[in-house]
């Protein structure tokens, strides 16, 4: 096969190569220039150089990938001095060095002969090699293991990873218990890797299953923040109920999150459902605890250290859940107006989970079925989403002083303009001159609040 012939070939790899497919041929030709010239810079200098990991096993499976990363006998020290002013030191203690293009970023990972893991993540120390052999068979999943030469445009695969994307199967590479020992975050990395496409779940082979299942303590060696990055990952996935299931029923969930906060099965089952594919994680966290106070899923996640911002949009669809509307216009109108573009999320979540019989709020809620029929008879709104009047309109007319009387009759006036779908000032001060805000303690007086 006819390599691309703006690609120079650089020193060949030691494991045998094969043609690549001729829908990766056609990615390799449609390469960026800027990748290409970063290609051909390791060559010309004598350094055999592959792209690999994630992009290779894109590439096999025809999906687009974000990231392309490659692996060179050059030393990342060399590296460096090649490309001076393009390469950032992210890692050259480790090897890894990432070049900037042109508004892309490629890591750049030198051939390594490792020592003996410690503390389930890393090395003690680095040395470096020249084995493409070698370096593919420290990796995580056959699947992940493949190496492509650009110029040549073949596909190195010692451990049959093509053979595995063919059968949807995920094999660690060699020993599953030694690469589990090795860096415990593979254990959760597993279970995303289970789901690369839209079909169903692909097949953990027996003995990876089992290596993670008895080396799942050893995650507690690694930091608490990847444990929340490998798990957002898998909440972000499609249909993400079936891999929190196999992590439940394997222990793996428990040892990472509160074991005091465990699944529902049939909350897993909604969570498959594919109307909530477009749920963000905090959204599917928070479903998977609905039936635990918001105070336990917050303790959760302040012990895997998310931030404050995920912390809170958690908190907040997780109490918002706990409550349903009232089957009318000015409430739903309120409702709609607190939660935005939460609101479909929240009625799609709370309608799966009725239907999987999962009872989640008051009895004395109006039935679901109602709110629902009111919702999509709800009128579109006119009203904007800001106050119609300010504080300083507001002393004017009801003869107040700045204080917090005014601020909840302010408050008071935008939830009825937000009930009533008010759009004029004219409308505003007439609504003001039927309050009866003179008397009584404000502290009583609607908000615009859901529920």
């Amino acid at each position: 096969m006819e390599g691309n012939a703006s690609l120079r070939p650089g020193l060949e790899a030691d494991v045998d190569g094969h043609p690549v497919p001729p829908h990766v041929a056609l990615w390799l030709d449609r390469l960026p220039s800027d990748l290409i010239e970063a290609l051909n810079r390791f060559a010309d200098h004598g350094h055999g150089v592959w792209i690999v990991g994630g992009s290779v096993r894109d590439a096999l499976l025809q999906r687009r990938s974000t990231d392309i990363d490659l692996a060179t006998t050059c030393p990342p020290e060399v590296t460096l001095a090649l490309f001076e002013g393009q390469a950032i030191d992210t890692g050259s203690a480790f090897g890894t060095v990432t070049l900037k293009g042109d508004g892309a970023l490629y890591e750049v990972t030198t051939l390594r002969t490792e020592s003996v893991y410690r503390d389930g993540r890393r090395p003690e120390h680095v040395e470096w090699g020249h084995s493409l052999l070698e370096d593919l068979s420290r990796r995580d999943f056959t699947i992940n293991s493949m190496a492509i030469d650009a110029a040549r445009q073949t596909v190195h695969d010692p451990f049959q990873g093509q053979h595995d994307l063919q059968t949807r199967s995920l094999r660690a590479v060699g020993e599953a218990m030694q690469r589990c020992e090795e860096d415990a975050l593979r254990i959760l990395r597993a279970y995303r890797f289970l789901r690369l496409d839209d079909g169903p779940l692909w097949t953990m082979d027996p003995r990876l299953q089992l290596a993670v299942r008895q080396q799942r303590e050893r995650l507690r060696l690694v930091s608490v923040e990847r444990h929340w990055m490998e798990l957002q990952k898998i909440l972000e996935l499609p249909g993400c109920g079936s891999l929190l299931r196999l992590m439940q029923n394997d222990g793996v969930l428990s040892t990472i999150f509160n074991p005091e906060l465990p699944i529902h099965e049939n909350i897993l089952a909604a969570m498959d459902r594919p109307e909530l594919d477009d749920l963000e994680a905090p959204q599917r966290l928070a479903m998977a605890t609905v039936n635990h106070p918001t105070k336990a899923l917050l303790q959760a996640m302040n012990h895997l250290r998310t931030s404050r911002e995920i912390q809170r949009q958690a908190a907040r669809f997780h109490e918002h859940l706990q409550h349903l509307p009232q089957p009318n216009i000015g409430a739903l109108r309120v409702f709609a107006h607190v939660l935005g573009a939460e609101a479909d999320a929240h009625l799609a979540v709370r309608t799966v989970l009725h239907e999987h019989g999962v009872k989640v709020g008051h009895p004395s809620e109006h039935p679901l079925n109602q709110v629902l029929e009111a919702w999509q008879g709800l009128p579109q709104r006119a009203s904007p989403l800001t106050s119609l009047v300010d504080g300083h309109w507001l002393m004017q007319r009801a003869g107040l002083d700045q204080g917090m009387r005014l601020g909840r009759l302010k408050e008071w006036l935008h939830r009825l303009q937000v009930e009533r779908d008010l759009t004029t000032l004219a409308e505003m001060e007439q609504l003001l001159s039927r309050l009866p805000y003179e008397h009584g303690d404000h502290r009583s007086w609607p908000q615009l609040s859901f529920p």
